[in-house]
């Protein structure tokens, strides 16, 4: 069978789905690459699209995120023949990504880029991918559909499969007992396969439950119960099922006997008891015969009733007899299921033993494959970088030298990521570009940083919006001041001049006995001025975040730099950054 894959954010093209499909199953599995147009469900579904037209499948199968891009490429190709397994679907991606408010859309919307940490990846989304999730979270899959999604799915809520299926008729789904990676799920996904491509009802198990959780009757229930041991169910029905009637029954058999010796007991003793009279009446009236006749008939009466005694008697002893042998059996039968019940324990725990070297199997073979994943990953993330550097190094006839200076050769360059918006990987940027010094930076008018921000790849506005230059300028005027100056002779001398300080501590507050924060993660300030600040009483970022311009240049002043340096390096914006990550 022919089958186009689909994975989402927590998988790659070799993961565990297609390896199963591919090694277990024996399809004919196409797992690409879904990232390659990018990682909004737009471009995911073109990559589908494309595959779709070029070529054909008898089933499209999609986990996650690829589940949703499988979707919308069923509802924008409705004439083709194809079939659907969709794998915890990720419908309702817009207003589910990451569980993010209002206030998270809004600062993404606003910077235009937002970090994503996940399922071993470490990528920046554009704003483009939530534009994308809004408009294509909900589609009406046009063809056949199974969907298999976990009730204890911690990603995407089982409510968002469960709506789909209530709104399309030609959408089945099997409720799960499993989580959203779906690991002890995937021994179903052939039977789902096959019925939903020979269009029959699934038979030998049951996905769905009632809300009360009872199962329908006509149909077995997900999980597989445990069959006892075959050796032990005939032990068990040899001695509870067969040899116990048989003992009750004797039982009662003997209980009856000896009931009906007690009756033919009591009938002798009162025929005795009724022929003294009737004998003594004969004496009186009848003849002498008479007398010897019912005499002789009493007489055969105790003989036949002690006769029936004898043998109600031989009987009991008898069913006594099989009574206690059978017992004995029983008891052997019970001894020999206690001993077929140690060794199938015993075979169980080897059994549970192999279990767990399998599963440590299974879980060393995972760390080696997630190995190589991370080390492909980081190879062709370097292979990125370095044809990104390369096509930037291209522009750099573009730019206006006579305006930036002389074309730097890389000497001496400058360290670029002290000017706040620039990090290392933009600094290898500029410096393909060939741009290595503050000085260059600071000769950027609005033309030019609007040209070295197309150059760069960067987010619209990004180099005039962190004004690049009017830090570089900064930089360039911190470089001229002469670091012996500031440095203070010993720690009385630093507090003394601190103290001289007029800093309103009613703006920024005091730090109390809160922990402090790392202050030289902040752009501007070392440890010489770190421990200057925590001397004087500010030690958090969000003491920093509260400075306003009258607050920074008294800190400024009481540390000694140099005139509006706490200001042009944007301390207060630093520390705000810092504080909400």
């Amino acid at each position: 069978m022919r089958v186009l894959f689909a994975h989402g954010f927590e998988g790659s093209p070799s993961g565990s789905k297609p390896t199963y499909m591919k090694e277990a199953l024996g399809w004919d599995v196409t797992a690409p690459k879904m990232s390659e147009l990018g990682w909004s469900i737009a471009s995911q579904t073109e990559v589908l699209l494309r595959l779709l037209d070029e070529d054909e499948f008898d089933l499209v199968v999609g986990s996650s995120m690829g589940g949703l891009a499988v979707a919308n490429a069923s509802s924008m190709r409705p004439q083709m023949e194809i079939k659907l397994l969709l794998i915890a679907p990720a419908f309702g991606l817009a207003e589910n990504w990451e569980g993010m408010g209002e206030t998270g859309r809004s600062a993404w919307k606003t910077t235009g880029e937002r970090r994503y940490t996940g399922f071993e990846l470490d990528i920046v989304l554009p704003w483009e991918f939530m534009e994308s999730a809004e408009e294509m979270s909900w589609p009406v899959p046009a063809h056949p559909t199974a969907i298999m999604h976990g009730k204890f799915d911690e990603v995407v809520p089982i409510s968002f499969s469960r709506k789909v299926a209530e709104d399309c008729e030609d959408v089945r789904l099997h409720e799960i007992d499993d989580s959203h990676r779906m690991k002890k799920s995937m021994r179903f996904i052939p039977e789902i396969a096959s019925n939903l491509i020979e269009g029959t009802e699934i038979s030998s198990f049951e996905m769905l439950e009632d809300d009360d959780g009872d199962a329908p009757e006509s149909e077995e229930k997900l999980e597989e119960p445990e069959e006892p041991s075959p050796e032990v169910s005939e032990s068990e029905e040899a001695s509870g099922v067969e040899d116990q009637p048989d003992i009750e029954r004797l039982e009662a058999e003997m209980k009856e006997l000896e009931a009906e010796l007690e009756k033919k007991k009591t009938a002798l003793e009162e025929s005795k008891v009724e022929a003294l009279p009737e004998q003594s009446a004969l004496e009186e009236d009848g003849p002498q015969e008479e007398r010897e006749r019912e005499s002789i008939e009493a007489s055969d009466a105790i003989i036949k009733a002690d006769e029936a005694v004898e043998l109600a008697r031989k009987e009991v002893e008898e069913a006594t007899q099989r009574a206690e042998e059978e017992g004995d059996e029983a008891e052997e039968a019970r001894l020999i299921a206690e001993i077929e019940e140690d060794e199938a324990k015993e075979a169980q725990a080897d059994a549970d033993a192999a279990k767990r070297r399998l599963d440590e199997a299974v879980r060393k073979a995972e760390l080696a494959e997630k190995n190589a994943e991370q080390f492909t990953e980081e190879i062709e993330k370097e292979k990125r970088e370095d044809l990104l550097l390369e096509r930037i190094g291209q522009r750099r006839g573009d730019l206006d030298w006579a305006t930036i200076g002389a074309n730097f050769q890389g000497k001496n360059p400058d360290d670029l990521t002290m000017i706040n918006g620039i990090d290392e990987f933009t600094a290898k940027k500029l410096n393909s570009l060939g741009i290595f010094t503050y000085e260059q930076i600071s000769r950027f008018d609005e033309e030019i940083s609007e040209a070295v921000n197309d150059y760069l790849e960067l987010l619209p506005g990004k180099v005039t919006e962190f004004a690049w230059a009017k830090q570089a300028i900064t930089m360039l005027g911190l470089q001229g001041v002469d670091k012996s100056a500031r440095r203070q002779e010993d720690d009385d001398s630093v507090i003394a001049n601190l103290s001289a300080g007029q800093i309103k501590w009613a703006q920024i507050g005091k730090a109390g006995d809160r922990k402090s924060d790392v202050l030289t993660m902040i752009k501007g300030v070392d440890a010489e001025t770190e421990k200057k600040l925590k001397v004087l009483g500010i030690r958090t970022f969000e003491q920093i975040s509260r400075m306003d311009n009258e607050t920074a240049e008294a800190v400024n002043g009481a540390l000694g730099l140099v005139p509006g340096r706490v200001s042009k390096m944007m301390w207060a914006e630093q520390a705000k950054a810092l504080k909400k990550g």
